[in-house]
């Protein structure tokens, strides 16, 4: 597919430009050299930015108006971060391509003095404005203060140089697509479970486009087990913005490893599932884990 232009919808964000140009090499690798043109997006949780995004209203904050220039015409395609889809978007629209997986884990910056959250200093205040990381953090160290922090990955290590955080948490994969190079302590995935489709990015077109259809050949088929994994788990368990819910599908051979928690906010009570599946069947692994979380959320935040 040689000489194939497409206009890309997305965020202006240092990181969303980096995730098209990630998935973009992705797919010119596999199907031939892709131009493309930048469709820049400010979305609602763009502009407010003074409130925690469990507070702003609604879900896909970071998604609806970016898909809305696909099915305005203003682009072809949209790129995402998959953890900012909500479990449904628009009928319209398909995930067409996932590509290859980043590292779905969250980080801890500076690392702690021990190896282990449990060692983070008294009274040590921690950043993130995420529900499911402020009831983790504090789920494993009762004794830290969680202040809210906004803004991109720049703006985030900012505030952290400045002395408002003695530490923050972030995305692994944000870190290295970004190139950043700090000290931080990687968090297990079986103490820390991430966001559902974090570290996987999400290609969107119009389904029946014969674009979307060219486009599918991309498709990385480990990563796509992954995210079917988990936003059937995401479907089931609901969670989003506002529900401390964290939930990673990883494979192994044909089995399909599933961890997830739910956490009271105050991080006083936690709701564990780890399951196995058949690879051949990601949605019933996320749906059945999804389910067994749904159980856990109402004794959690009873």
């Amino acid at each position: 597919m040689p000489g194939l232009k497409v206009r890309v919808a997305t965020r202006g964000s240092k990181l969303s430009i980096e995730q098209v140009k990630i998935a973009l090499s992705h797919i010119s690798r596999v199907l031939g050299k892709v131009e493309y043109e930048l469709v820049i997006v400010k979305t609602r949780g763009d502009i407010v930015t003074d409130k925690p995004i469990r507070d702003i209203g609604f879900k896909g904050v970071f998604e609806k108006e970016v898909n809305q220039a696909v099915l305005d015409g203003r682009a072809d395609i949209a790129i995402h971060s998959m953890k900012d889809l909500p479990a449904r978007i628009d009928e319209r629209l398909d995930i067409v391509v996932v590509p290859p997986r980043g590292d779905p884990r969250d980080a801890i910056v500076p690392p702690p003095p021990g190896p282990t959250l449990r060692s983070l200093p008294e009274r040590a205040v921690v950043g993130t404005s995420s529900a499911r990381r402020e009831a983790l953090l504090l789920y494993h160290n009762d004794g830290i203060t969680v202040k809210p922090l906004r803004g991109n990955l720049d703006t985030r290590l900012g505030k952290l140089s400045a002395g408002e955080y003695d530490y923050i948490v972030v995305s692994e994969a944000g870190l290295q697509r970004l190139g950043v190079r700090v000290e931080r302590l990687v968090l297990p995935i079986y103490d820390f479970p991430p966001a559902p489709g974090q570290g996987l990015i999400a290609v969107v077109g119009l389904k029946g486009d014969p674009l979307a259809s060219k486009l599918r050949k991309a498709d990385d088929k480990l990563s796509r087990i992954m995210a079917e994994a988990e936003r059937a788990f995401l479907e089931k368990a609901g969670g989003g913005c506002r529900i401390p819910v964290g939930g990673v599908a990883v494979v192994r051979g044909d089995k399909i490893l599933f961890t997830a928690a739910v956490v009271s906010p105050d991080g006083s009570r936690a709701f564990w599932v780890r399951s196995k599946g058949d690879i051949r069947d990601p949605r019933r692994v996320g749906l059945e884990a999804g389910e067994a979380i749904s159980a856990g959320i109402e004794k959690v935040l009873e």
